[in-house]
């Protein structure tokens, strides 16, 4: 991937909605650039008394309705561009669901697979220290993405409570999605999954069941948090399965077999870190390994690309079949404008991401409550509140997309005019 591409693509959507709805000028620059852009350089001594330099970033775009929040990624792929784009995205997801928090990104450019849990914990808690004075419960937020977890999260508070001279622990919001004995919430694991399969559900049901063959299919392109708690949830709501694909290739799965054993695909997945090899287990009769190019042209109601950014390229989608009605974007700008285009164009509805796999910093949002108040909310008001601000966003969504019907907007651009109309008015 081209590092310019992911900065085209945030900067065209960006200036496409302040062209379209004519917002000030002065407004569109404040919104262009970052308030602080953030690189360190760190050593680490390795488990061979080596000495590595790792270099970090963490990008802080806006905070203008609170606090930076947004996701520390940790893999061999980070660089700035990405951070940029990550964390304008964040500014916009917040925004959209009137959440106090501004947008911010970061990680480390480095590939945790290739090192010891004793290292990337070091690693871990030496960023923690480098970008210390930038962060905060009441300043930049940090929580989990590609290549970070829950544990990670918990080495990093505890870096930062030990700099902080948090004796007594009050400062757990610093850090979301951590484990649940070190202050996490609830759900937060599950969270961006679940709210994906909300999303696709309540979308549909909205549409009065628009996809009303018997047998709601669905293919999903990433196996990683995302994808395989959408997959869980969607076949908990009634939905099947017919393709997966991870970094390891592309999976078809048999209709006649009857789906797929998510739970069984789940440790398979955690036994071979991947999808390795899969279409040879004894343990699934029914997979057949298929190209990437297959993958998109299956027949299917739904696509659901969980992976990374610029997945889905014009020639993606021309050829998706004409019967996919909906493609909703686990991942983050996973669709190139020039694609998102013809999709309109081909009247094939699109959740954008700035909606669609919000419902984790929704329930980081609910975990910094939590940490606040001293208060701990139990698994089901966690999913109810979460499923009410989801479905709330919606429809405002569908509110406004009646509202301009004439003008035949995308589900993206009315999405980003109302995150747009909450920083303006704040701003204001």
């Amino acid at each position: 991937m081209d590092k310019s591409e992911i900065s085209e693509l945030f900067h065209s959507q960006l200036e496409a909605i302040f062209k379209t709805f004519n917002y000030d000028a002065a407004f569109l620059k404040c919104l262009n650039v970052n308030n602080k852009e953030i690189i360190v350089n760190f050593p680490v001594v390795l488990d061979d008394n080596r000495v590595e330099i790792f270099t970090g970033y963490r990008v802080q775009h806006n905070n203008w309705l609170g606090p930076y929040k947004g996701g520390l990624r940790f893999s061999e792929e980070v660089h700035m561009e990405e951070c940029k784009a990550l964390a304008f995205w964040m500014t916009i997801k917040c925004a959209l669901h009137k959440l106090p928090f501004g947008g911010a990104k970061g990680g480390i450019m480095y590939n945790p697979r290739k090192y010891s849990e004793d290292e990337n914990r070091n690693i871990s808690k030496a960023f923690c220290a480098a970008i210390y004075t930038n962060i905060g419960p009441t300043l930049d937020i940090p929580a989990p993405d590609i290549g970070t977890s829950s544990q990670t999260m918990d080495w990093m508070v505890s870096k930062y409570q030990e700099l902080s001279n948090d004796v007594k622990k009050l400062n757990l919001g610093c850090f979301t999605g951590k484990s649940i004995d070190c202050g996490g919430s609830l759900g937060r694991n599950h969270s961006t999954g679940l709210g994906v399969a909300l999303t696709i559900d309540y979308w549909n049901k909205h549409h009065k069941n628009f996809i009303d063959a018997p047998l709601k299919t669905y293919i999903v392109q990433g196996f990683g948090n995302v994808g395989i708690w959408t997959m869980h949830f969607l076949n908990k709501f009634g939905y099947t399965c017919l393709a997966v694909g991870d970094h390891t290739g592309y999976y078809k799965f048999n209709e006649a077999c009857g789906g797929i054993d998510i739970e069984l695909l789940k440790k398979y997945n955690a036994d071979n870190r991947g999808l390795y090899n899969l279409e040879t287990s004894p343990l699934f009769k029914c997979v057949d390994k298929i190209s990437e190019q297959d993958f998109w042209k299956m027949k299917c109601d739904i696509i659901v690309p969980a992976a990374k950014e610029l997945q889905i390229t014009k020639d993606i989608a021309q050829n998706i079949d004409f019967r996919c009605r909906l493609v909703a974007e686990g991942a983050n700008g996973p669709t190139t404008a020039d694609a998102d285009a013809l999709l309109f164009e081909r009247n094939i509805e699109v959740i954008p991401d700035v909606l669609c796999n919000s419902g984790g910093v929704v329930v980081s949002y609910f975990e910094w409550v939590q940490n606040n108040s001293n208060d701990h909310w139990s698994l089901d008001l966690v999913e109810e509140r979460l499923t009410t601000m989801l479905y709330t966003t919606c429809n405002n969504l569908f509110v406004l997309k009646d509202q301009y019907k004439q003008d035949k907007y995308s589900n993206r651009t009315l999405a980003y005019k109302i995150s747009v109309d909450n920083l303006f008015y704040n701003k204001k």
